[in-house]
């Protein structure tokens, strides 16, 4: 592959970020799912889905938002019964977010909006061009993960009255 070659890859997978991210997009697929819920919120819910039990923090981090924005949406969620929060088993000043059985519906339609956006997009495709890209992708998402993972992590800081190097955050 050259380096041109490279250098389209790259714009296209940027532009697939792209416009999967906009709004438009969103609303799209919250149209498919048949879902009227705030689409921050079905963000949230699809992470807690994946993830959870979850706290703030990791959530936040994963949602691109601060801690105060994560918090109130959270909030809001436990407010409509999407999620209950309690305490984490290691450590009781953290609370964890899990998703309830009524949540979990609303991700379940969302993934059949998902669906359905994809029967779209792939309605005039073979199904050999559907699984190669399937495959393609996956090892391109892995080879990608495997490249993050493997960077050195920062290098710690050290407290001045404390030889220990101090933790890392999130660690």
């Amino acid at each position: 592959m050259t380096d041109r070659d490279r250098d389209e890859y790259y714009e296209v997978w940027l532009e697939i970020l792209g416009r999967t991210s906009r709004p438009r997009f969103v609303e799209l697929l919250l149209d498919r799912a048949g879902v009227t819920l705030d689409a921050d919120l079905c963000r949230y819910l699809v992470h807690i889905d994946l993830r959870g039990p979850i706290g703030v923090l990791e959530l936040a981090e994963l949602a691109e938002h601060n801690h105060p924005k994560s918090s109130r949406s959270l909030a809001r969620l436990e407010q409509l019964g999407l999620i209950t929060r309690a305490s984490a088993p290691h450590d009781r000043r953290i609370k964890t977010a899990s998703i309830t059985a009524e949540g979990h519906r609303i991700v379940e339609a969302i993934n059949q909006g998902r669906r359905r956006i994809l029967q779209e997009v792939f309605a005039d495709w073979s199904e050999h061009d559907q699984t190669e890209l399937a495959r393609l992708t996956r090892r391109f998402s892995d080879a990608m993960a495997t490249l993050v993972d493997a960077q050195d992590p920062a290098p710690a800081k050290t407290d001045a009255t404390n030889s220990r190097a101090a933790p890392r955050q999130g660690s």
